[in-house]
């Protein structure tokens, strides 16, 4: 029985040389920042540059390409068509994901505005195009810890009604989680992060901002000299915020400021185009304090990471690396009243079903599992819980398609949020259904 054991032992290690190449990685980063002259309002402001950023990455048999935009991209499949074309790499292994920054263009959030879907293509393709360029040899390894920077956003409050703001005891996934990618000198190429947080801070301010991924992927780029590229993904962050992000210091500080209509002046309601110098003076300071709260989540983040790197990592220079994706569909649901937002009664009725797309991407012992929707942080916690690596990251706002926003988990059913509300999906299928799927590309790509 020992020699029997033996030689299959030899024989799965054999076969493993046979397969196992080495790693190469590239990365790269395109600037889509609007110019000053896109701007809509002699108030707005360019606080940081925005980009998209990419990861290439193969074990020689298969490529793949991750790429990052500040802000979203709802409508990937003409990105990946173009990129794929000039890249050689098959559209089902591309991971395109926003990080989802409130912030991100002249028109508000929806991308109405500069940068428009078009630079985002074009960024996406030269992006890979240079990553894939730049690719070399190279080893990964996966880290986490906790950082308490976010909590859950869905309070039923002291007067018995559903508010967007913090529940302390609400459920949250505080992991970041980190890929990093490190050439032959143990410089990183590319660091991947991934945390549950809504990029919030500027909305609707007049402002232009990557926001604290922003900052975040800035820290680490100037740690490492310039030569990494560090890429923010959201995890399951459809009920996650900013703990701060709608405290009363900023609400005062907004009503001090004037706040607009909503959808006047490109959709930035914090944002009056012809201020008085109080009013002026007041946005101002409450700009000032914001930037300095997202500097902060920012750097916290970029520190934590590199703590990670340094203590929780090993590597490995030849895993194999291997993508699937498939399409699952949920029974939809529309809301037929006029009760309002959120706090109400709401009515619904059938639809067609609603399609979201599941992915994984698998590097050596390590699953990224992709979904195109904002799903509650439960549904993230499920599939990390099911998944046979501890070694697993979610990432959502990935890919397409985007037939539905929120996606609430079942044991937020009953929460008369606005994100449950909204939601087009039934009570009852969806986080089973991702879950599930899940588990199946898992399995496949194991």
């Amino acid at each position: 029985m020992k020699k029997i054991f033996a030689l299959l032992t030899v024989l799965a290690l054999a076969a493993f040389s046979a397969n196992a190449q080495q790693l190469m990685a590239g990365a790269a980063k395109v600037d889509v920042t609007p110019a000053e002259s896109d701007l809509k309002n002699p108030t707005d402001i360019i606080r940081g540059r925005l980009y998209v950023r990419a990861l290439y990455v193969t074990d020689g048999k298969t490529p793949v390409a991750i790429c990052t935009v500040d802000g979203d991209l709802r409508e990937t499949d003409e990105a990946i068509r173009r990129s794929s074309a000039t890249s050689g790499i098959p559209a089902t292994n591309y991971v395109i994901s926003g990080t989802h920054t409130h912030s991100p263009s002249t028109g508000g959030l929806g991308n109405n505005g500069k940068p428009s879907y078009e630079d985002y293509y074009v960024a996406i393709e030269k992006a890979v195009r240079e990553a894939k360029a730049a690719a070399r040899p190279a080893k990964v390894g996966y880290g986490k810890r906790p950082i308490d920077l976010s909590v859950n956003r869905d309070l039923f409050n002291e007067n018995l009604q559903w508010s967007q703001s913090p529940d302390w005891n609400g459920v949250s996934d505080k992991d970041l989680s980190v890929l990093a990618f490190l050439d032959s000198d143990n410089v990183p190429i590319a660091i991947y992060l991934n945390y549950a947080m809504h990029p919030v801070n500027f909305y609707m301010s007049g402002v232009i901002s990557a926001d604290f991924p922003g900052d975040a992927c800035d820290f680490l780029e100037k740690a490492y000299g310039e030569k990494t590229i560090a890429l923010f993904s959201q995890n399951a962050s459809g009920d996650q915020n900013p703990k701060l992000a709608y405290s009363d210091v900023f609400r005062e500080g907004q009503l001090k400021a004037v706040r607009t209509p909503r959808g006047a002046m490109g959709g930035n309601r914090n944002n009056n185009a012809n201020p008085t110098p109080e009013q002026q003076k007041a946005r101002q300071a409450v700009l000032d304090l914001k930037n300095e709260y997202v500097h902060m989540l920012g750097t916290s983040i970029g520190f934590k990471a590199m703590e990670i790197m340094l203590y929780d990592m090993t590597f490995e220079n030849a895993p194999v690396v291997r993508a699937a994706e498939k399409v699952i569909s949920i029974p939809g649901r529309r809301r037929v009243d006029n009760n309002g937002r959120e706090n109400v009664e709401a009515e619904f009725e059938p639809t067609d079903d609603v399609h979201v797309g599941v992915g994984v991407v698998r590097i050596g012992d390590i699953n990224m599992v992709t979904v195109s929707a904002e799903i509650y942080a439960e549904i993230g916690l499920h599939i990390k819980r099911a998944s046979p690596s501890s070694k697993t990251m979610v990432v959502s706002i990935a890919d397409g398609p985007f037939e539905t926003g929120y996606i609430y988990s079942d044991n937020a059913t009953y929460h008369k949020t606005f994100q449950v509300l909204g939601s087009r999906v039934q009570p009852g299928y969806a986080e089973k259904g991702i879950v599930n799927a899940a588990l199946e590309l898992m399995n496949e790509v194991k």
